[in-house]
């Protein structure tokens, strides 16, 4: 299954919501059986990935640490961090996490922030994890909007960000410094819906002005003599980025598509594109493979997600 959603980066507005797999609305109530067939299908295809689904972003979610450790001053555009394709600062206690890299026996280098934007390096979004409150990087994922209601006029769900209260109510266990570090690569039990994670990109994208995602945009009177309301952009949240630590962010996520983890398929590309790919783990079966980009990098008009 997957799904994909496309939104306006000047207002918020969705441009696209689709789901995979999907059905034929014109033969699926004409009987019992052909909507029981669809009803009952094993790979749910009346569910509403796009609004309903709840994912681990991965990586995808490196973007909003990176804005956080640079807004709190635990890093800043200068700061290099050697991976050494093993975080061991808590190896003593028998928890030392590696970089994806690390299975191949090579390490990323000595990354900046933008560099390790491009590379995806774990160590380094490790170590700005390990520096900051967890409840500072949940405050900067609600102020991109991941885990809370977008507002639009369908079912939704929520999600979450991984936090100790959160584990609490899940799991009725303790919050451990790995749950810190797992959650700034986007993993432990962050959950985010696609239109979530569109809506962060978005956010990210222009600048850091949150807007409502609406589908309605008027309602008229039945004769169509006048207008009885109409949607205007909505401002959910302005969060303030330093023009340094924002342009590196951005040029970080232009090098995922240039020379880092989507330049085979974004290379040669006519529009020029930001983008962040996450692979997250489930608890069975092959990775979440998750994409989020905006276009064209020069003035964003676009930002999507996508979840396979």
């Amino acid at each position: 299954g997957g799904a994909l959603v496309a939104v306006d980066v000047a207002t918020g507005q969705p441009l696209a919501i689709a789901n995979y797999p999907t059905f034929d609305l014109q033969t699926l109530f004409q009987s019992q059986e052909s909507y029981d067939a669809v009803k009952d299908a094993e790979n749910e295809p009346l569910f509403n990935r796009a609004l309903l689904g709840q994912y681990s972003p991965g990586s995808t979610f490196k973007p909003c640490t990176a804005i956080a450790g640079l807004t709190e001053g635990v890093i800043t555009t200068g700061t290099r961090i050697q991976c050494t394709g093993t975080f061991r600062k808590y190896e003593d206690t028998g928890y030392a996490p590696k970089c994806w890299i690390a299975s191949s026996g090579a390490t990323h280098g000595n990354d900046n922030v933008t560099e390790a934007i491009r590379d995806s390096c774990n160590i380094f979004f490790y170590t700005v994890g390990d520096s900051l409150p967890i409840d500072t990087l949940a405050r900067y994922a609600a102020a991109f909007g991941l885990g809370e209601h977008t507002g639009i006029e369908l079912p939704e769900s929520t999600g979450q960000m991984a936090t100790e209260a959160v584990k609490k109510k899940l799991e009725n266990t303790n919050w451990y410094v790995g749950d810190s570090l797992q959650a700034a690569i986007g993993q432990s039990d962050n959950l985010f819906t696609p239109l979530q994670l569109a809506n962060y990109i978005s956010t990210l994208a222009n600048g850091g002005t949150r807007y409502q995602p609406h589908l309605v945009k008027k309602v008229k009177e039945y004769d169509s003599s006048r207008i009885i309301s109409e949607s205007m952009p909505k401002v959910i949240e302005s969060i303030q980025m330093k023009p340094q630590n924002y342009k590196a962010v951005m040029e970080g996520m232009r090098s995922v598509t240039e020379d880092g983890t989507a330049s085979n398929v974004f290379r040669n590309f006519e529009i020029q594109v930001g983008g962040k790919t996450g692979s997250a783990e489930v608890p069975k079966g092959s990775a979440n493979g998750i994409f989020t980009c905006f276009a064209p990098y020069e003035n964003p008009q676009i930002a999507i997600s996508v979840i396979v």
